[in-house]
């Protein structure tokens, strides 16, 4: 809350009203970022199973003759 001036405020609802707004901007920032980052370790990881995948689909099924 520092970073508001009280003065410029005179009304207590409005400059909560104020607050929570930027507040909310914040929040919905950071989800935003969190998601792009989530996305980006799924995509990661999706990549890493079908490269394993393609890698284990390649090697022969050989049957034991015992």
């Amino acid at each position: 809350m520092a970073r508001f001036d009280p003065n410029a405020y005179p009304d207590r609802l409005a400059f909560e009203a104020h607050a929570r707004r930027i507040r909310a901007e914040e929040t919905g920032k950071a989800f935003d970022a969190a998601i792009v980052w989530l996305g980006a370790r799924r995509d990661e990881l999706t990549n890493r199973f079908g490269r394993f995948v393609a890698a284990a689909s390649t090697h022969s099924q050989r049957h034991s003759t015992h």
